[in-house]
């Protein structure tokens, strides 16, 4: 699909003012230190995401052999997921199965506080390609820094996008190959201004960027409006491979300049990495030989005396209902007896009465 530049660049400006957010931004005031990786670690996404290393913020997820699974069924409907810890400087490599469809756009992006950003885009109307952008501090007033590239069946096979990042310079590899690569001092950072350059969170997100409130251009950018009638629309993230190029426990900014020499690096393990060397649940198997020998015998002994109280308990209950059923058996007997003596006295009171009054001639024995 062909439109203006114009139109590309206002669709531009329009995604970034979307999708750039901050809770605080430490160019402005004094926030929270930001959670470190410190580490290097892989994921699968073929099983529940742990919601204490990630967050998911719209939407949510399915996961299947393939990996996570996030899916637009609907008008209205995003998703985003975001991780919980930050990587100053590092390597984010994401195997993505894009999703086709006019209007709709899938991203993996490194977001900073201060809106540093290094993004992968797809547009859902072109299986065939993937855009790389960056921002610094959420500088959008330019619009030559975006860059396309060629990649054969983006949305029914598994692709490895890979970021490298570091102080000096920041590219983007496909399958292997670096496909882009900016330098600090490169001419679009206008000097390293708007080179991405503090810590960042990694996201990813399914959003339709074609819907009729949106801006023309974003409209246009995107390929059309989404035709709900095709949807479900999925984005697959298979396996990640995220590396922290620093260790520590946390990131602060030491001023409100928003340069990678002003972030201060603190000592320790981070919280993010202890839930991953944390060892996973024990099955009850291994529970059970975790425990000593004296232990099973005590338990054995323990199951040996609950069954045989148990046992005794049913026994003292059978005996108990025996007795409770020949007691009313011999009452039953009794009132049966009372009854037919009552009916004989009440026989011999009347003949009495018939001979007494003459009435009474013969009864036959």
């Amino acid at each position: 699909m062909l439109f203006t530049r114009t139109a590309f660049l206002a669709a531009l400006a329009s995604y970034a003012y979307a999708q750039t957010s901050t809770d605080c931004n430490p160019l402005n005031t004094t926030c929270p230190a930001d959670p470190a990786l410190g580490t290097e670690h892989t994921w699968n996404f073929n099983t529940t995401l742990d919601d204490k290393v990630w967050d998911m913020q719209t939407g949510d997820y399915e996961y299947g052999d393939d990996g996570a699974e996030f899916t637009l069924s609907g008008e209205g409907t995003s998703t985003l997921l975001s991780s919980n810890f930050y990587i100053f400087f590092g390597v984010v490599e994401s195997h993505v199965k894009m999703a086709k469809g006019a209007g709709l756009v899938s991203s993996v992006v490194l977001e900073s506080d201060d809106l540093d950003e290094v993004d992968w885009e797809w547009v859902g109307y072109n299986t065939s390609e993937v855009q790389s952008n960056f921002f610094g501090k959420g500088n959008d007033s330019s619009f030559d820094r975006g860059g396309n590239h060629y990649v054969a069946n983006a949305d029914t096979e598994f692709h490895n996008y890979t970021t490298y990042w570091d102080e000096e310079k920041l590219q983007w590899w496909i399958d292997g190959d670096m496909v882009r690569e900016l330098k600090y001092d490169d001419k679009g950072t206008v000097g390293g201004t708007n080179y991405p350059q503090t810590p960042c969170r990694v996201k990813f997100s399914l959003w339709p960027a074609g819907t009729k409130k949106a801006a023309q251009g974003t409209i246009d950018w995107a390929g059309g409006l989404v035709d709900w009638d095709d949807a479900p629309f999925t984005m697959v993230l298979g396996k990640l491979r995220v590396k922290d190029f620093h260790s520590g426990k946390e990131y602060t900014y030491g001023d409100h300049s928003g340069s990678f020499d002003s972030i201060k690096v603190a000592d320790g393990n981070s919280t993010v990495l202890e839930e991953l060397n944390k060892p996973p649940p024990k099955s009850t198997a291994e529970k059970w030989n975790d425990l000593g020998q004296g232990a099973h015998i005590g338990i054995y002994c323990g199951a040996a005396a609950a069954c045989a109280i148990a046992i005794a308990g049913f026994l003292v209950f059978c005996l108990r209902q025996r007795r409770k059923g020949r007691l009313e058996h011999a009452l039953d007997n009794n009132q049966y007896a009372e009854n037919r003596n009552e009916m004989q006295n009440f026989q011999n009171d009347w003949k009495a009465s018939e001979f007494k009054n003459g009435g009474y001639k013969q009864v036959n024995n």
